[in-house]
């Protein structure tokens, strides 16, 4: 196994996440309840990336069988649709994350992107010929500049000179540079002779939780401003 910075992201995004849930709880910004279902939210997501890279590591992602279910097209949902659905069915998650928004400076929410900059690695292998090199310029290629991207954005709104307007923009622009190239170009990534190597391990981890939750992040935002900007109206 080659030598990935995917846990260490793993880690770093969870961290984050972790440490701004206690954090707006200990200003009293969340009650114990919404802090428990904000905690349980990346506890079942951790499980789900657990899951998915013991079963890569174990070999069961690298059968024909598996290949054949196109896990391009659904693999990477499936975190979204297990946040998005316990968001809808939740009330005291769905109160917690719009504080969570809320209490938390921008510049945190903005440089926590900062770390989309390691998509230079994919890029790294892609010219190795270690890597599906489409899918590592298309998704890695762009994912690689909002990297880039965010750290203006961060220096810019720490000093107060970015409007919410702006970061609104900016935080669908983040998600929409993955989602589009993802979502209309999978049948062109399933053409190359390395897709399967997005799948092994830990590799398999960037589809599976890594990628998706940077974008939940960037949606999570993004559905907050647009609310108190729809609340100004």
């Amino acid at each position: 196994m080659q030598f990935s910075t995917l846990p260490i992201l793993i880690v770093a995004i969870f961290v984050f996440l972790w440490f701004l849930s206690s954090r707006v709880h200990r200003l009293g910004a969340i009650n114990g309840s919404q802090q428990n279902w904000l905690v349980a939210l990346l506890s079942i997501l951790l499980v789900w990336g657990g899951f998915v890279g013991y079963q890569s590591s174990s070999g069961a992602f690298a059968t024909e069988d598996f290949l054949s279910l196109l896990p391009g097209y659904w693999l990477p949902y499936v975190p979204v649709v297990l946040s998005i659905s316990l968001i809808l069915l939740v009330t005291p998650l769905r109160f917690g994350l719009r504080r969570l928004v809320d209490a938390t400076p921008h510049h945190w929410l903005t440089g926590i992107h900062c770390l989309r900059i390691l998509a230079l690695g994919t890029l790294i292998k892609a010219s190795m010929g270690l890597f599906p090199e489409k899918f590592a310029w298309f998704v890695g290629g762009v994912d690689l500049l909002f990297g880039l991207s965010a750290i203006a954005v961060t220096l810019l709104v720490h000093r107060g000179r970015l409007t919410d307007g702006f970061l609104l923009v900016w935080h669908l622009i983040g998600a929409l540079v993955i989602v589009v190239p993802v979502a209309g170009l999978m049948h062109v990534f399933m053409q190359e002779a390395l897709f399967s190597k997005l799948f092994v391990f830990p590799m398999v981890l960037a589809p599976a939780l890594v990628v998706p939750s940077f974008v939940m992040l960037n949606l999570l935002v993004a559905w907050r401003l647009l609310e108190k900007r729809m609340q100004r109206v």
